[in-house]
């Protein structure tokens, strides 16, 4: 200790270099993750945060949030909340199972990381929806002519939504509806809280809690407001004219309409024209969040059993079709989040573990010097 204290008298340069080590190594603990799986997900929770801050920053900057729009937006997310809890009984069974699938001794374990999944994820889709129903604060939707062109183009001049009904001849479209809504919920909301209770692999973890926030962060939230779009169903409500026209035809002679299709339609244009930010109300096409998350949700089942892979695939490619079908998205608001979502995960899986750790950067008192 004398040898360092004379040192730091001597030669003032190092002393700076200390406390620039010092400040690093602190800011280091708070952002980067530990060697246990509960430090990963408290990072996810963090990150949570910061995305949330730094949304409800620029929303207040784009965007008058008075007490009435605040009012107006508590009552409809009520609504649209209650809709949503009625899926929650599904997830009973597992609830009720999971106790044996982990053992009560390591489900008191997680129940930590049980809560700061279920904070990040909540605190990640309430700020997600006020995001996505600001887009067009940001940015005017401006990206539907082009995007409609070149998917009708990249189609051989026939829109995809046309080719998709053409399948649905042969495909039982109302009976595998619910695995847009329903069934991708699970995995849209509470990923991130089956890998904390469920997956033991922190490479894995660390991979897919990425993944997770490319879908949410990179492609739903920058990339939509790059790509500011509402899609086939509500192009011609935006743009004018009859563009869609048969779309909306066809949608109404479709087993599409006897469920809700058509009052959530409604419901998201009527949000969009009153500026609402109810949960849920947002209107975004290009990319597809639906599309990402699928493919996300695919890579993960490849990942733990082979077997697996072909029902991701076909989850996937559901999710795809019925995207175009119902003229929520363009086909190429899928090919893309496939590309992006793909791609990344590849990236990910190429580096190597010890790439994302952290070396420890020594110093040598004598010199003031850096140890390499």
């Amino acid at each position: 200790m004398p040898g360092l204290c004379a040192t730091l008298a001597v030669n003032p340069g190092y002393a700076l270099e200390v406390n620039r080590r010092a400040a690093a190594v602190a800011a280091r603990r708070w952002i980067w993750p530990g060697r246990g799986r509960g430090d990963l997900v408290r990072l996810f929770f963090r990150i949570c945060v910061v995305y949330a801050l730094i949304s409800l920053a620029v929303i207040m900057l784009v965007r008058d949030v008075g007490f009435e729009l605040l009012f107006e937006a508590g009552r409809a997310t009520v609504e649209f909340a209650t809709a949503i809890l009625s899926v929650v009984k599904w997830t009973l069974p597992f609830l009720l199972v999971l106790p044996f699938l982990i053992g009560l001794r390591g489900l008191a374990a997680n129940l930590g990381n049980l809560c700061y999944a279920l904070a990040g994820s909540s605190l990640l889709q309430a700020t997600f929806s006020l995001v996505k129903s600001s887009i067009p604060f940001v940015v005017p939707f401006y990206a539907d002519p082009p995007l409609a062109a070149f998917d009708r183009w990249l189609h051989g001049g026939v829109d995809a939504w046309v080719i998709a009904h053409r399948w649905a001849g042969q495909i039982p479209v109302a009976q595998i509806f619910p695995l847009y809504l329903e069934v991708w919920l699970f995995p849209a909301v509470g990923f991130v809280v089956f890998l904390a209770l469920a997956d033991r692999d922190r490479e894995r973890q660390m991979r897919f809690i990425a993944l997770y926030f490319t879908c949410w962060v990179l492609l739903g939230t920058a990339l939509a407001v790059a790509g500011a779009s509402v899609g086939p169903v509500f192009y011609d409500a935006l743009v004018g004219g009859d563009r869609f026209e048969a779309l909306t035809a066809a949608l109404a002679a479709s087993p599409m309409a006897t469920n809700n299709l058509a009052d959530v339609q409604e419901y998201l244009w009527a949000s969009y024209e009153r500026r609402g930010v109810a949960l849920g109300s947002g209107i975004s096409a290009f990319p597809s969040v639906h599309v990402a998350v699928a493919t996300m949700v695919a890579l993960y089942m490849a990942e733990r059993r082979w077997w697996l892979a072909p029902p991701g695939v076909a989850f996937v490619a559901a999710i795809l079709f019925l995207s175009v079908y119902t003229g929520y998205h363009y086909a190429v608001d899928g090919y893309f989040s496939i590309l992006v979502v793909a791609a990344i995960w590849a990236a990910l899986r190429g580096m190597r573990p010890a790439a994302s750790g952290i070396r420890p950067v020594g110093l040598r008192p004598d010199t003031g010097a850096v140890a390499s």
